[in-house]
């Protein structure tokens, strides 16, 4: 049975292109400074890294055989340890990456492919 499922992911040009067309036509409000040019540049940074870190998460989990079904649960874990490292260093991002592997872990995530995901990806030692 072949799938019917339409839906396609719009590449980050074209939600970059999206996103600053509704700044520019005013349907997104732009920041108080008035610098709609760096607010999308800064729009079209956070999606080039996301889509950057998605793919390195999708070639671990690939990697570790899990399910095509789990795919979102690691991608989300790994987009959020993406915003502890832009936020945290330290000892402090490796105890929140460890309360991170844990939270996950009781979502059915496996904690050794939790692991991967933050020695290959982010370059975190949670050992």
């Amino acid at each position: 049975m072949k799938p019917n499922d339409k839906r396609r992911a719009i590449s980050v040009d074209r939600a970059f292109q999206r996103y600053a067309g509704s700044i520019w036509r005013g349907a997104a409000p732009c920041r108080v400074d008035g610098d709609s040019i760096g607010q999308a540049s800064n729009y079209l940074d956070a999606a080039e890294r996301a889509a950057l870190r998605a793919e390195q998460i999708r070639q671990v989990i690939m990697a570790h055989g899990v399910p095509l079904i789990q795919f979102v649960p690691y991608r989300n874990f790994g987009l959020h340890l993406d915003k502890l490292t832009r936020n945290h260093t330290g000892a402090t991002l490796r105890n929140l990456a460890l309360a991170a592997m844990d939270y996950w872990s009781a979502y059915g995530l496996r904690p050794e492919v939790l692991g991967e995901i933050c020695k290959q990806v982010f370059k975190l030692e949670v050992d």
